[in-house]
């Protein structure tokens, strides 16, 4: 799922990201946490979910409980290591092409794609989207993330391509700004786009632990994140 230019499958290593999910403590856990808690709370109770770029399986083993759920992705090891992890008679995970899927009639009634489409050209992004758009049920929901912009998030990336052995500077090819991400959205088919923001300064609040983090949380969710949160999260309808 993503772009060749970089590679993914020998210089990201195996659950690489659910590792430090694993720690369930500090500022990078806490990032994931509150983004995926965020894609969750934009699903209404989907019956079959598709995670589309599902790396290690984090999301899928961790927060969606009794729902079925596949997950895929072009590295064959972070797909193995979320079978072994993560992988049940409910969840599964696989490197099958969209393509494929859709030749052989799956369809789900929410496709997310967490994170992904930054790392790819504009045109391949919005075919991306568009083969996402035809696995959906016809009341079907598309739940995307991609770092915003226009907010703090380009001075984070550079802190994180200082301090992490995995650098964002060759992977986040496609800078995404809320109406950049609408416009691909309809561009590949989809109507009753909304594109809001997510994710503002709590996992940073993470230091003096969980509990601020969370509290933090609550007030940028009820300020709506001054509309300048550092993630952009999408819906639309097929």
């Amino acid at each position: 799922m993503q772009d060749a230019v970089y590679d993914y499958e020998n210089r990201i290593p195996a659950g690489f990201y659910d590792k430090i999910y694993q720690r369930r403590t500090g500022v990078r856990f806490c990032w994931h946490d509150l983004k995926f808690r965020t894609v969750v709370a934009h699903l209404a109770a989907p019956r079959r979910l598709l995670d589309i770029g599902c790396g290690p399986g984090t999301f899928i083993g961790n927060y969606l409980p009794g729902m079925e759920a596949l997950g895929v992705d072009l590295s064959a090891s972070q797909v193995d290591y979320a079978t072994r992890t993560y992988g049940s008679a409910a969840h599964r995970f696989s490197t099958r092409s969209l393509a494929d899927l859709a030749e052989a009639g799956e369809r789900f009634d929410a496709v997310t794609v967490i994170e992904l489409i930054e790392h790819l050209v504009p045109e391949d992004a919005i075919r991306l989207l568009a083969e996402a758009r035809s696995l959906l049920t016809t009341d079907g929901v598309l739940v995307v993330t991609t770092p915003n912009y226009r907010s703090l998030w380009p001075i984070i990336e550079l802190g994180v391509n200082a301090l992490s052995p995995v650098s964002y500077i060759e992977q986040h090819i496609n800078k995404y700004r809320r109406d950049l991400l609408a416009a691909h959205l309809s561009a590949a088919g989809y109507r009753d786009v909304t594109v809001g923001s997510a994710v503002g300064l709590a996992p940073f609040t993470a230091v003096f632990g969980l509990g601020t983090a969370n509290t933090m949380h609550a007030i940028e969710r009820g300020m709506k994140y001054l509309g300048a949160g550092n993630l952009l999260v999408a819906t639309a309808r097929p």
